[in-house]
């Protein structure tokens, strides 16, 4: 068997046993939430006042038929792999390394705007002008068109604004249809992205585009593509499109929202959408940092990992940079301490099941939910994410690889959900060596020694 974390003998309780010991309960632990801005309908939640600080997994090693499974699939390479069920790590292998993350950054991604934003937030569009009523019809003056990072806006919801101008009376415009993306920069690169590949694999993440463009300018676009909405419900216009931010003192007239943020969150991590996930990034920035670009929400996303006990390089929220590093044993705290959290059904909900997403064609048939991540450049694959044992039992886990081909990495991933939803662990009890057991785990505690993950360190 491969050498883990060794740690012995003093015993302070058994976990991964079905009956007579749960996973222990908590109340969520939430970070406060910082005022809505505009781009959000919804309002935050509040943190319990009651809640314990967060607290580090404890090393609670396990045995059995399971683990050797896994020492089998990792066959002494150079990977990481952590385990755990409630608040304990029941295996760990070179789990305390920091390894790049891939798309696997989404999942910090998806926690942090969970739970600093809600699952409610949603995105929002807004129509404006310069204060200028209405009269007899006409609307003098120009109007912007305000995005607020919206990934999924659409031309059809371009026209729902329309209508609502023209259920306001409105039959002529006489100024301009203008864009005003400046709720979010326009940035379009992360520390760790390699020139000329990685903006392959995102569209420009500005404030205001639609869903699918490729366009150089998807501001203007934007903007040519309302104007021909509101030409579409009758509304005869003076001016053309184009770019321009909105007076600070402007009237909003209508607007229109995305989807909540947890109905987001299922595609970007079914499909791993790069676009959706830096988008997100900067509206954390903006929100929570008072700065709409993604260096911003890159410190967004580390500070509230920090504050779960978790040292995390955060770069980008896509998982693009090859600087965004968290260990095994990093992203399984997050995954534990998710798992008590009032938003974790929308968190399970937007990870892919074997078979599905990014996960077609892989783990058909197991009770896993799991977020994907690779990089093909400098090679680096992971798997992390949830899977449900025979008997029952929700255990979280994180797989993290680098320099192996893929199918070699993906082959070591898969092999670990296999051994973990086949492991049975029975609910059998037995007083032996001054130690309890139940047939698979032995739960062993050093209280002589440091918490063995803590901000990075085991």
């Amino acid at each position: 068997m491969l050498r883990r974390l060794g740690w012995a003998v003093a015993l302070v309780g058994l976990v991964a046993c079905t009956a007579g010991a749960g996973t222990p309960t908590a109340k969520p632990v939430e970070t406060p939430r910082p005022p809505t801005t505009s781009t959000s309908e919804a309002p935050q939640p509040s943190a319990d006042p009651s809640d314990d600080a967060p607290s580090t997994p404890t090393i609670a090693l396990a045995h059995g038929a399971w683990v050797r499974a896994i020492d089998a699939a990792i066959a002494g390479r150079d990977v990481s792999v952590a385990v755990g069920t409630g608040r304990r790590i029941v295996y760990s292998y070179r789990a305390s390394t920091p390894r790049v993350l891939a798309s696997n950054e989404k999942l910090l991604t998806s926690m942090a705007a969970l739970d600093l934003l809600g699952p409610a937030f949603r995105f929002r569009t807004r129509v404006a002008t310069h204060g200028v009523a209405v009269e007899d019809g006409a609307l003098d003056g120009d109007v912007w068109l305000i995005g607020g990072g919206d990934p999924s806006l659409t031309t059809a919801r371009l026209g729902t604004l329309a209508d609502k101008l023209r259920s306001l009376g409105v039959r002529r415009i006489t100024g301009r249809v203008l864009a005003d993306a400046a709720s979010l920069d326009r940035g379009w690169w992360a520390p760790g992205w390699l020139r000329g590949i990685s903006r392959d694999y995102v569209a420009r993440p500005t404030a205001l585009r639609l869903a699918g463009s490729s366009a150089r300018s998807p501001e203007a676009e934007a903007a040519s593509a309302f104007r021909a909405a509101l030409l579409a419900a009758g509304i005869t216009l003076d001016g053309t499109a184009g770019v321009g931010a909105a007076p600070a003192r402007s009237t909003a007239l209508a607007s229109t929202l995305s989807a909540p943020l947890e109905t987001l969150l299922v595609h970007q991590n079914h499909e791993s959408d790069n676009l959706y996930a830096e988008l997100t990034t900067k509206v954390l920035g903006a929100t929570v940092g008072h700065v709409g670009s993604t260096a911003a929400g890159a410190r967004v996303i580390g500070t509230w990992a920090a504050g779960r006990g978790v040292d995390a390089n955060v770069r980008d929220g896509s998982g693009l940079s090859d600087l965004d590093r968290t260990s095994a044993l990093g992203v399984l705290t997050l995954l534990l301490a998710a798992q008590r959290a009032s938003w974790f059904p929308a968190f399970e909900r937007s990870l892919p099941t074997g078979g599905t997403g990014t996960l077609a064609g892989r783990l058909i048939g197991v009770p896993v939910r799991a977020k994907t991540g690779t990089l093909f450049v400098r090679p680096a694959s992971a798997l992390s994410g949830y899977v449900t044992t025979q008997s029952g039992r929700t255990i979280a886990f994180s797989v993290l690889t680098h320099d192996l081909p893929e199918a070699t990495a993906e082959a070591i991933e898969d092999a670990v959900v296999r051994a973990l939803a086949e492991a049975s662990v029975a609910a059998r009890w037995v007083l032996a060596t001054g130690a309890l057991r139940c047939n698979d785990v032995r739960v062993v505690h050093d209280a002589a020694r440091p918490a063995p993950h803590r901000r990075g360190s085991a």
